[in-house]
């Protein structure tokens, strides 16, 4: 009996590839099946998958023209065959324990979704990210209508699916798949229809999966990545009509005008940083347009009270700066910041 399918889209990743493979054939977890999705890769990654293959059953390479990670993932979702599915991205590793933890928590609770803590590799140095939800316990209806559904609205903690475990025959049932056709967010959208549907979730505190953020990723290079425009489209995404939940207008607004000004405060950091990918006066051009956008010029006004909340003096030295729409401001507080923390 196969209790979980671990879908791992590949593409052009054989500098970390047998990392992650090492990583997967390690588990301690009996029962396992690994469905590789090659998406077109032009190096060696396939070849690297059918080594592996030759001598261990429990894998199996599925190879598509590239068609992006979405259809990857949607097609190892249609031949999985456990009991639960849990996703692996191909250039991180997991902890030999790591599905054991996840699958026995399921089964122990019979729950739709397990969802864990994980380490995230950075710039030389490992984060870990902790959920801040209810932990070690079953949550139910009312807790993932009240509490987590919102949060898909409000930011984007929760739209990773590496970390996660779902139960197939729900997934199978209500056809919960990744979007196609989004450079951006796909995880949130499928995470946001899984946690819709699932009547039961778990939070652990273990931490198994380590994140690496690659050098050279489209997260690096700025030039090719739209990603105002991409906070723009999940301002505008149509909450209402997938979830049916009456949340109220006005909530669902000051959820999502606040969830797209803190965007945007994270990608002033992000464009207005030394980046090799892209030139200063790039990133300044960038920045001005993002916030002289009216969006971003009427939720200020509209949320500064819930917007100032809880923010460091430095994200609210940002805010201001936005609000002034000083580019100047802006580009000398991310510098400085940048130079404090290399100290």
């Amino acid at each position: 009996m196969i209790k979980l399918s671990v879908v791992i889209p590949v593409y052009n990743a054989e500098k970390h590839l047998k990392a992650c493979i090492e990583s997967l054939l390690s588990q301690t977890l009996a029962g396992l099946e690994f469905i590789f999705v090659n998406d077109g890769s032009q190096d060696n990654s396939p070849q690297i998958i059918a080594s592996y293959q030759a001598t261990d059953s429990r894998i199996t390479l599925i190879n598509q023209s590239n068609q992006g990670v979405s259809v990857a993932r949607n097609n190892g979702i249609t031949v999985a065959q456990g009991e639960y599915i849990g996703f692996v991205d191909a250039d991180d590793t997991i902890s030999a324990d790591f599905f054991e933890h996840h699958y026995t928590l399921a089964v122990q609770h019979q729950v739709d979704i397990v969802v864990s803590n994980f380490m995230q590799e950075q710039g030389g140095y490992i984060i870990q990210v902790k959920s801040t939800f209810s932990s070690e316990k079953v949550l139910d209806k009312s807790y993932i209508d009240s509490i987590l559904l919102p949060t898909f609205i409000k930011n984007s903690s929760l739209n990773t699916c590496w970390n996660k475990i779902y139960r197939k025959d729900f997934v199978h049932q209500f056809d919960i798949k990744f979007p196609v056709g989004i450079a951006l967010g796909e995880d949130g959208i499928f995470n946001l229809k899984a946690f819709n549907k699932a009547n039961t979730a778990f939070f652990t505190n273990y931490s198994g999966y380590l994140y690496k953020e690659i050098e050279g990723s489209a997260t690096h290079d700025l030039s090719k990545k739209d990603y105002f425009k991409r906070a723009l489209e999940v301002y505008h995404f149509d909450y209402e009509s997938l979830l049916k939940k009456n949340y109220g207008s006005k909530q669902i607004e000051e959820w999502r005008s606040i969830r797209l000004v803190e965007s945007v405060m994270s990608y002033v950091n992000l464009y207005l940083e030394p980046n090799p990918s892209i030139s200063s006066w790039f990133g300044m051009r960038y920045v001005k347009k993002m916030i002289s956008h009216p969006i971003i010029e009427n939720s200020i006004q509209k949320y500064e009270k819930p917007l100032f909340q809880n923010k460091s003096k430095y994200q609210q030295f940002l805010l201001n700066a936005i609000k002034s729409k000083s580019i100047t401001a802006l580009f000398l507080a991310v510098r400085y910041s940048a130079f404090r923390n290399k100290k």
